[in-house]
């Protein structure tokens, strides 16, 4: 008895799936590198407060404040005497240059005079401050 044989069939892959996987993870890969500002890896504990509120504007600089009293401009280490001729400078190249402080709960007043000492010799008339929503266990001053 002689069988029949059916012609062999060549493998196949279908790489249509393979490549909508390939695409999803790329747009989730650009997704989450986009938008994560960078930050210095930085201990800071913030204080509370009850009426502080958050604005909508352009994002600002952020200047770091450590509770020993160094300083972070965005990426950068800016010693102290020099932060008010940076400041300076990148207020003078863009007018609507903004900056807002994060500092430690525990730096020092005289820290927080040379901030904004700073502040005020470049020209920048207000500096705010980051701050931590009250919660249940933050007792009111």
């Amino acid at each position: 008895m002689q069988f029949v044989r059916k012609p062999r069939r060549r493998p196949f892959i279908n790489i249509i799936p393979l490549i909508d996987v390939l695409v999803v993870l790329l747009i989730f890969y650009i997704a989450t590198t986009v938008f994560k500002k960078s930050q210095p890896k930085l201990n800071i504990v913030v204080p509370p407060s009850t009426t502080a509120t958050t604005s909508q504007d352009a994002l600002p600089s952020i200047l770091y404040v450590t509770a020993d009293g160094k300083m972070f401009l965005d990426d950068v280490q800016v010693e102290p005497d020099n932060l008010g001729a940076l400041l300076k400078s990148k207020k003078e190249a863009d007018p609507n240059y903004k900056v807002a402080m994060k500092a430690d709960t525990n730096m020092t007043f005289g820290t927080l005079a040379k901030v904004l000492d700073a502040a005020k010799f470049a020209g920048i008339p207000d500096l705010p401050t980051f701050t931590a929503p009250k919660t249940e266990e933050t007792p009111a001053p």
